[in-house]
């Protein structure tokens, strides 16, 4: 290597604050109009399965999970857009509450929809054995599998997420950059547990 092409220059962090003022505009605006679609289309899903359907079939059963975590996740975008739209002004219990909220329903969102592939493929492609396994009692073992599933995989934002100020900012609700002592209590927790 070339010891002319090293350079000892420092690099200047680009200026965000046209960014910030695109996002201050924009993301608000998109997350209500997701959030009215998402109560509009999931009501009408559900309105639908119980005038028409019964839940005696293990589709039906994860459509209505699928809904209820669409819900649970469109639940926290009017937060998240009066946050974007300015600072975090509901305190720091809502902070964990709805950054906890946000990610157990986008997990559980992304499980169901891979618990139906998985499901679709055992009924076209297995669907003698699997008429007889995919009963009730399995999509309801498997769903409350995803909702536990979800919750344990964000537990940490449920613990981490807090309110914190910054000078060009205001106030902030985003994970924290915990205590070194935090930090190494789960990195010692998640070795133990490996091995």
């Amino acid at each position: 290597m070339d010891n002319e092409s090293i350079s000892s220059d420092y690099v200047t962090i680009c200026s965000k604050k046209d960014v910030n003022q695109f996002g201050s505009q924009f993301l608000p605006t998109f997350y209500y109009c997701m959030f009215l679609l998402s109560l509009l289309g999931n009501t009408l899903v559900l309105y639908i399965m119980y005038n028409y359907e019964k839940l005696n079939t293990a589709t039906n059963i994860f459509l209505l999970n699928l809904v209820v975590s669409d819900l649970v996740f469109s639940a926290s975008l009017p937060f998240w857009a009066t946050y974007h739209s300015s600072e975090w002004i509901f305190g720091r219990p809502l902070c964990k509450l709805v950054g906890g909220v946000y990610f157990v329903g986008f997990y559980s969102s992304i499980l169901f929809l891979t618990l139906m592939t998985f499901d679709r493929y055992l009924a076209v492609v297995h669907v003698v054995t699997a008429a007889r396994r995919r009963k009730q009692t399995y999509a309801l073992v498997s769903s409350a599998i995803v909702w536990c599933t979800s919750i344990l995989a964000t537990f940490k934002e449920f613990l981490l997420f807090d309110v914190r100020d910054s000078a060009d900012y205001g106030k902030l609700c985003e994970e924290s950059n915990s205590s070194n002592e935090m930090l190494a209590k789960w990195k010692f927790a998640g070795q133990e547990h490996s091995q």
